[in-house]
């Protein structure tokens, strides 16, 4: 997939709701990437990108763009950030194979059993509490 297909798919709203958030009636946001007590980030949905208007911010006179976003949140690589752009949109990386992806859905199995057999012991251990008269 190219990046750009990535940006066309992906939009700055859901990267923004990814990270909690949410543009004000003017389109605006808390600068995440300065301390910022009024909005000063402007939301660009037509053309995906924000733009922060702080002298304060490292990004003033910029416009970032979703992968770029995600490249300074998470202050990552630009791989890392596409790779994460690609899970935001449900695409697993290519390094992701049938095997591993089973492997996990095997272990989570495991673990959702695991549970049911403690909820059982407890259940069986609150009832046993109730009908000793030692316990009442």
């Amino acid at each position: 997939m190219e990046i750009s297909d990535i940006k066309n798919r992906l939009t700055i709203n859901q990267v923004l709701n990814h990270y909690g958030l949410k543009p004000d009636k003017n389109k605006r946001i808390n600068c995440p990437f300065h301390n910022d007590k009024t909005p000063s980030m402007q939301v660009y949905p037509e053309t995906n990108t924000v733009f922060c208007f702080s002298s304060n911010c490292k990004l003033n006179g910029k416009a970032i763009d979703q992968v770029d976003f995600i490249l300074h949140k998470e202050n990552c690589t630009k791989h890392e950030a596409i790779n994460k752009a690609k899970a935001l949109l449900g695409i697993y990386p290519e390094s992701t194979t049938i095997k591993n992806i089973h492997k996990n859905m095997t272990e989570n199995t495991e673990n959702i059993s695991r549970i049911a057999v403690l909820t059982k012991l407890m259940y069986e251990a609150k009832e046993s509490l109730i009908r000793s008269a030692k316990a009442q």
